[in-house]
């Protein structure tokens, strides 16, 4: 029983971590996403943007859906794209 006790709290642990990694994987492609959008529209740096005008720019694969269930915010193009599951940020992103 000792060993489930232990077990338990460190595999919760260790799949919040994987979607971490998840979620900031996917706000570094939509990340990407705004500056191809922004390039391609020739728009400048303090340019609105919304989600549904970078989705075309994400590339095949990305999930638009943060693994834990939050939503991802785009606003424009000088602030980075958000997820509003707490603790999932681009700044989150480690040592890559």
């Amino acid at each position: 029983m000792v060993g489930v006790a232990i077990l338990i709290p460190y595999t919760v642990s260790e799949k919040q971590d994987l979607s971490i990694q998840e979620c900031v994987k996917n706000l570094r492609e939509i990340d990407k996403a705004m500056r191809l959008w922004q390039l391609d529209n020739s728009k400048p740096m303090d340019a609105p943007v919304t989600f549904a005008e970078i989705v075309e720019y994400l590339a095949e694969g990305v999930s638009t859906n943060c693994p834990s269930g939050g939503l991802y915010v785009v606003t424009g193009l000088t602030n980075p794209p958000m997820c509003t599951f707490p603790g999932h940020a681009l700044s989150n992103e480690g040592g890559d």
